[in-house]
């Protein structure tokens, strides 16, 4: 049985040598995604961003030390992914 919550896939970049996924939890606030690296393997959970799209938005890495210039580049591409992911619902939905 299987009882890990519903990722819900918004999309996906390419930071450096690193491809990210962005992600929600299903049932989880909206104004929060996870980040998850998918190559190189193995797959491995890198943080979450929370207050997404608000100024006071923070990228929380579990155990990454990236340097500021690529945490920035990292919160900046996983808040276009989000903005997208709003976006493109919001199109559908109307």
């Amino acid at each position: 049985m299987n009882t890990d919550p519903e990722r819900i896939v918004l999309g996906r970049f390419n930071l450096e040598h690193r491809r990210i996924e962005v992600y929600q939890v299903a049932g989880r606030s909206t104004g929060s995604v996870r980040l998850r690296r998918l190559d190189p393997e193995p797959a491995v959970e890198l943080g979450y961003i929370n207050r997404i799209g608000s100024p006071f938005a923070r990228l929380h890495l579990y155990r990454a030390e990236w340097p500021a210039a690529l945490r920035r580049a990292a919160k900046e591409a996983a808040t276009g992914v989000w903005i997208h992911a709003a976006a493109c619902e919001g199109e559908v939905d109307a």
